[in-house]
Parts: structure tokens; sequence; C-alpha cells
């Protein structure tokens, strides 16, 4: 299984290395997402991660709507060039059970809820998971 995750980490992340440091994921023209290392160790169930790569489109097509539509949300990017972030990643595909064939990025996950991937039904089904996470959370 090890074996198994770390191939599609290399697949998702072709030529590019580990880095620990803070670095910025250009998102729009006129944007940039500022992304680092998470600093917890396991997945938190009152937290909203957002993984990302940043050479990934549909991750700053995710990154744009959660900007144009819920800019008061402080959700960090979690960055998969860092190491710490992939074992936080897979925590999270292990937790809702995601098979090998439907990993993908973006993968937000929060509270019982995930999107794997972003296309045009993603926003919408991003705004009611929010409602229902923040219900469940206050």
């Amino acid at each position: 299984m090890k074996a198994l995750f770390f191939a599609l980490f290399l697949s998702l992340l072709t030529s590019v290395s580990f880095a620990e440091e803070p670095t910025q994921l250009a998102a729009t023209n006129n944007t940039s997402i500022v992304t680092a290392p998470a600093s917890e160790e396991n997945l938190q169930e009152n937290k909203i991660y957002f993984f990302a790569h940043s050479m990934c489109q549909n991750c700053k097509d995710a990154f744009v709507y959660l900007s144009q539509h819920h800019s008061d949300l402080e959700i960090p990017i979690t960055d998969m060039k860092f190491h710490h972030n992939f074992e936080l990643y897979k925590q999270c595909v292990k937790k809702f059970n995601v098979t090998n064939s439907e990993l993908r990025l973006p993968l937000i996950c929060m509270g019982d809820k995930y999107i794997m991937g972003w296309d045009q039904t993603s926003g919408p089904l991003f705004d009611k998971y929010l409602t229902e996470f923040q219900s469940a959370n206050q």
C-alpha cells in the first residue's frame, strides 16, 4: 500500500522535490497563493484542508472560486510538495476510503465530507458541505 501511495505521489509531482520553506503558487495573473507545511501531525476534524499542487490547474481553479466566493474563510493551501503535507493527504485518503483510481487534486476535506478534483459542480458542492461543516462546528 505504501508503494502505491508513493507511485501516485511521484505521478502527481513529477520532477518536483520536497521543500520545507513557504512558497507561492501563481493562481491568476493578479493573485498568488502562499503555501507552507501544515503544522499538525494528524488531520483535525474541525479544520478544512485544501490539498493542492502548483502545477495543478484544477487546484488553481478551486482557489480562484474560494477567493471569489469565500474570501472570509482562512483555508490554508496544503501544498503537496511538502513531505509533511503528503502524509496528511494520505490520512485523508484513508479516512474516506478513496480508491487509487479516484486519486486526484485538489482534495478538500472538511469534517465528514470531501471533494476530490474540481469541475463546474464542485463550487456548489463546496458551498453545501461548508454550510454543514460550519453548523456542526458551532
